[in-house]
C-alpha cells in the first residue's frame, strides 16, 4: 500500500480538439460537477485535446476519468509553455502509455488512466493524444493538478462503502415501492499525526475550499488491479481537523462521496 493523495482539478481553460461530436464536445472535460457530460469523438481519427490554463500551473498528476478505453488504447500527455511546444517538442512528454494500467477488465467497460509525474512541471499549455483505439472514443473528465499527499499512512479502520440515493418501501401487502437513484461510492479514513506544517500548507487549503469543491482522491496509488476501484472523484467533508493528539500534531477524519 502507498500513501493516499488528493488532487484539486485545475480549470482546463479554452479547449481545442481534432474530433468531437456537436452534442458531446471536448469542453465537457472540465465540467467536473456533471459526470454525465462527456467528450465523444466521431470515429478514431485526430483523437487529441489541447488547452490553455491561462498561466503556468504546477502539474504532477493527470487522469482521464471514465473512458471507454480498450486493451490497445494509449494516452500521451505533453506539457509546455506554448501551444507550439505541446504540439511538437514539449518540456514534458510522457510518450504513448497504456491507458488501462495495470491491465484489468471492468464490468462497466469504463476506465480511468493514472499518470504520476516524477516531478512537478510548471506549464501553461497541455495536450493529450489518444491512440490505438477502435471506433468512437468517449471519456467524462480530465484531471490535471498537483498531488497533496499524506506524510503518513491512514489509521487502521478505513471504510469502503456505497450510498444509495434511491429509495424503497414495502407496503402492508408486501409490494415494493421503489424510486430510482444513483449509487455513490464512499470512502472514509483517518489521518493521524499530521504535522502543523503539513496541515497548514497542504490540508487547510483543501478543507477550507468547502464541501462543494470536487477533489480526486487516490486512496492507494500502488499499481495494482485495485487502484481504479480505490480512485474517487467527488466531495470531501465537512471534516474539521482535531489538534492536541500529540505535540505539534493533528488528526483528520476524511469522508469522500464519489461521483464515479
Amino acid at each position: 500500500m502507498k500513501k493516499p493523495f488528493a488532487v484539486l482539478p485545475l480549470p482546463l481553460g479554452a479547449i481545442a480538439t481534432g474530433n468531437q461530436r456537436a452534442n458531446r464536445p471536448a469542453a465537457h472535460l472540465g465540467e467536473f460537477g456533471a459526470i454525465g457530460m462527456i467528450w465523444q469523438s466521431n470515429g478514431n481519427g485526430n483523437l487529441w485535446v489541447r488547452g490553455d490554463l491561462g498561466a503556468a500551473k504546477p502539474i504532477d498528476f493527470a487522469s482521464m476519468i471514465r473512458a471507454n478505453a480498450q486493451p490497445g488504447t494509449t494516452i500521451r500527455l505533453r506539457l509546455g509553455a506554448t501551444q507550439a511546444a505541446v504540439d511538437g517538442v514539449a518540456a514534458y512528454d510522457s510518450g504513448a502509455l497504456p491507458f488501462i494500467s495495470p491491465a484489468i477488465t471492468r464490468e462497466d467497460g469504463l476506465y480511468s488512466s493514472h499518470l504520476e509525474l516524477d516531478g512537478v512541471v510548471n506549464a501553461r499549455w497541455w495536450r493529450i493524444d489518444i491512440g490505438g483505439h477502435a471506433g468512437d472514443f468517449a471519456t467524462a473528465k480530465l484531471v490535471l493538478g498537483s498531488r497533496i499527499q499524506s506524510a503518513s499512512y491512514p489509521n487502521p479502520g478505513w471504510s469502503f462503502g456505497a450510498e444509495d440515493l434511491g429509495e424503497h418501501d414495502i407496503t402492508r401487502w408486501g409490494v415494493i415501492d421503489e424510486a430510482d437513484g444513483v449509487i455513490l461510492r464512499t470512502l472514509g479514513f483517518k489521518l493521524g499525526w499530521v504535522t502543523t506544517a503539513d496541515f497548514e500548507t497542504k490540508w487547510r487549503p483543501l478543507l477550507e475550499r468547502g464541501r462543494r469543491q470536487i477533489t480526486l482522491w487516490c486512496f492507494d496509488p500502488e499499481a495494482s488491479a485495485y487502484r481504479q476501484a480505490r480512485t474517487y472523484l467527488g466531495f470531501t467533508g465537512p471534516n474539521p481537523a482535531t489538534g492536541g493528539v500529540g505535540v505539534d500534531k493533528y488528526e483528520m477524519d476524511l469522508e469522500v462521496r464519489s461521483l464515479i
